[in-house]
């Protein structure tokens, strides 16, 4: 018996191989090719021995924070050549269903003969060779974005319209009136409000509800109307579309725009149907996308932390884009969270900095930040809600309630309520122009966000004269701005990704401040016009990855703080995106500069890799990405040696051994 170990990225595997009389198969050429297959096999995950996982990193399951919210399924996307009956077959699964998406992802679960130890048990190298992509499916753990302090509710809708009162500002709103006087209240644009159920009885909902196509993934039913304890959701669809009329609780931004419930914060609700919920279209036809809702990014002792969403998640969202609403794109509009006062960053949360995705802010009724609004680079817009203004008076958001059919608060809020609102500005653009896509209603955010009652301190503007602001984005959603401009919208470029190369790194980081960074430069030969922002996919190890901090800077000279040191005692960043919306306008082309830096002193790290990734416009053209190949000399991609580095060992083995 002997061991053959086999290292790779810092990675060790180690087979057992009997050569004894005979030499295992019997032939010289017989230890050639098992030798060759060992050495084919550790380049693929390796699963299944007592439990235990050896794999390599990269191609790690992603989501391991919580082990016991396990369902013991796997979401599986199979091949085109490979059926159902193929998979269970070889895998041994349990067929469960096939998802409700456009692509074809399936739900399979392991069965307790076959598989000893669970889904670890299952053969890594047939789910690789039968499957485009697979992850385990598990119990979410996202929560509502509502901020509701104990103060004293207040009775109008200054969100809507502000004339002064509270002591707010004159002017610190939506800016909606105007649109309603065009006569433009949504009619016929549907917002999927996906959160904790939708209280449809309500006097101010009801007559706006949709039935088909509500469901609630919680209790597997047609109606989402949820527990009496589920009132945020309720309180979020007032916000977007209470009725105009004698309710009680005011009206919504788009008072006529159509409510499609989609139940998914409670304990039942699986990575699967929360991808169903976003992107499903098969009972009807979503417009806008609502989400008030995500993960708990901070916590007292460790700080705030980078999560990783599942794939399913953001697969769906961008399938959902690029196919929904009739080949338009579902419009995804998400509340960026409330935890601000912690260390909050919106680039700690994938659901709300997805290129595609509207990521909304809060802002008090004077224009200040709302406190507890993250703060981050990946911020589309903002919208007034709840919070202490400069005088110290609290303003909760009027919207409906729960109790009874005519139930009312005055004080939801949070960016929980600047989503709902900014989605039913969606709603009227939309009405406006309906053949817009959903790039081109990003565009008209963005392009028409106002900063007039906002503070003037801390705007950055980049190149091409736009201006963006940590806390704000882009600045206030104005309806009546972005409805003109839809109206007169008529630009229809060809949007492209440009991915460029993995640029290996593999230098310590310096401690100190950004003067004292180590900067890499990437150079790129593409001129797209940066509309959807720039993804930094990185690598870092480091003990304390809360230390380091992280800028961008552009061809054109715009620097960017994407992340600032903060408290996180979690180690390590693998392939993490960091999105960057601050260089709307600008060129992709020319050189590009990272600068990494750790602005502590009690550990050290190394950055190890990193590429971009740029959402734009381009003259119509398929130009391919040419960034300048890697500095540092590294071999980026080993695999296109791998079968001549395999023989060359194999041919030292057999020296050895013969």
């Amino acid at each position: 018996m002997n061991n053959l170990k086999f290292t790779e990225n810092n990675q060790t595997f180690t087979f057992k191989i009997d050569l004894g009389s005979g030499i295992l198969f019997g032939s010289r050429l017989d230890v050639t090719l098992t030798l060759f297959i060992v050495l084919c096999l550790s380049s693929v995950q390796v699963e299944g021995f007592k439990g235990k996982k050896f794999q390599k990193k990269k191609n790690a399951f992603q989501l391991e924070q919580n082990p016991s919210r396990e369902t013991g399924e796997m979401i599986v996307q199979l091949k085109d050549n490979v059926s159902v009956e193929d998979f269970v077959a070889q895998t041994g699964m349990v067929f469960v269903r096939k998802l409700k998406l456009r692509k074809d992802y399936y739900l399979f679960k392991y069965d307790e003969v076959n598989h000893k130890y669970g889904l670890d048990s299952i053969p890594v190298l047939s789910l690789k060779t039968m499957a485009v992509s697979y992850e385990r499916n598990k119990y979410h753990d996202n929560v509502a974005r509502a901020y509701t302090p104990s103060d004293s509710l207040f009775s109008d809708q200054f969100h809507l319209k502000n004339t002064g009162q509270f002591d707010g500002k004159t002017g610190v709103d939506t800016n909606v009136s105007p649109v309603w006087d065009k006569g433009y209240f949504g009619e016929d644009i549907t917002i999927a409000i996906v959160d904790d159920g939708l209280d449809h009885a309500h006097e101010d909902l009801s007559s706006n509800f949709l039935m088909k196509g509500s469901w609630d993934y919680c209790l597997d039913q047609n109606d989402p109307v949820g527990t009496s304890n589920d009132t945020h959701g309720t309180s979020c669809a007032g916000v977007a579309a209470a009725t105009d009329g004698d309710g009680a609780c005011g009206l919504g931004v788009a008072p006529k725009a159509n409510l499609m419930g989609r139940r998914i914060l409670c304990d039942g609700a699986t990575y699967a149907e929360i991808a169903e919920a976003l992107s499903d279209e098969s009972k009807g036809v979503i417009h806008v996308s609502s989400n008030s809702w995500g993960p708990v990014l901070c916590e007292e002792d460790d700080g705030c932390t980078y999560y990783t969403t599942p794939s399913i998640l953001t697969d769906a969202i961008s399938d959902a884009v690029e196919n929904g609403r009739d080949g338009k794109g579902i419009v995804f509009v998400f509340a960026v969270g409330n935890e601000a006062e912690h260390g909050g960053d919106v680039n700690f949360d994938r659901g709300s900095k997805i290129a595609e995705v509207i990521g909304v802010a809060a802002v008090n009724n004077d224009g200040g930040h709302s406190t507890y609004s993250n703060v981050g680079t990946a911020i589309v817009v903002s919208g007034v809600s709840s919070g202490y203004n400069s005088n110290d008076t609290y303003t909760g958001i009027r919207t409906t309630d729960r109790a009874t059919t005519t139930s009312c608060r005055d004080d939801f809020g949070g960016t929980s309520s600047a989503c709902p609102l900014v989605a039913g500005v969606v709603a009227l653009i939309l009405e406006a122009n309906p053949n817009l896509n959903y790039w081109q209603v990003q565009q008209i955010i963005i392009e028409t966000a106002t900063r007039e009652h906002l503070p003037t301190e801390n705007w950055i503007q980049n190149s091409k004269g736009y201006y963006y602001h940590r806390h704000f984005g882009f600045g206030l959603v104005d309806a009546s701005a972005a409805v003109e401009k839809a109206l007169e919208w008529d630009a229809d470029p060809t949007f492209k990704k440009l991915e460029t190369d993995l640029q290996t790194v593999n230098k310590n980081i310096p401690e100190g401040d950004s003067d004292d960074s180590i900067a890499e430069i990437i150079k790129v030969e593409n001129d797209y016009t940066i509309v959807g922002g720039v993804e930094i996919q990185i690598s870092i190890t480091h003990n304390r990855i809360g230390e380091i901090g992280i800028i961008l800077e552009s061809p054109s000279g715009t620097k960017i703080d994407v992340v600032v040191p903060h408290k996180d005692n979690h180690e390590n960043l693998d392939n993490y995106p960091l999105f960057v919306k601050n260089f709307y306008g600008e060129s992709s082309k020319g050189e590009w500069t990272i600068r990494v830096f750790d602005g502590y002193e009690d550990d050290t790290g190394t950055f190890d890799s990193f590429k971009l990734i740029f959402y734009g416009i381009t003259d119509g053209s398929d130009p391919s990405p040419t960034p300048t190949p890697d500095p540092s000399g590294s071999i980026s991609n080993f695999g296109n040696y791998s079968f001549l580095l395999s023989f060359f060992l194999i041919a030292i083995i057999q020296f050895i051994i013969f």
